[in-house]
């Protein structure tokens, strides 16, 4: 493991949470503006748009990472 990898890791993580915390914002705004104050509707939205942005979150801390990370042989484009 070298420092890349490492760099790769840490922004792979940022970017994850940043993309789960966006979509879970998302559903936020959605309940406020939709449902107000009824628990059970809160309840489904941080379910349905947790799962979303966990997936997300997911996709896009590997698109980051591997984007840093850059090949494993250490010479030239990936294939």
């Amino acid at each position: 493991m070298n420092g890349r990898h490492v760099g790769a890791t840490v922004l792979g993580l940022i970017a994850g949470a940043a993309g789960f915390a966006a979509l879970l914002l998302v559903g936020y705004l959605l309940y406020r503006r939709v449902w107000g104050d009824w628990v059970p509707a809160l309840v489904g939205i941080i379910a349905l748009f947790g799962t979303a942005g966990s997936y997300g979150g997911w996709i896009l801390g590997m698109v980051v990472f591997s984007a840093v990370r850059g090949p494993d042989n250490g010479g030239g484009a990936a294939a």
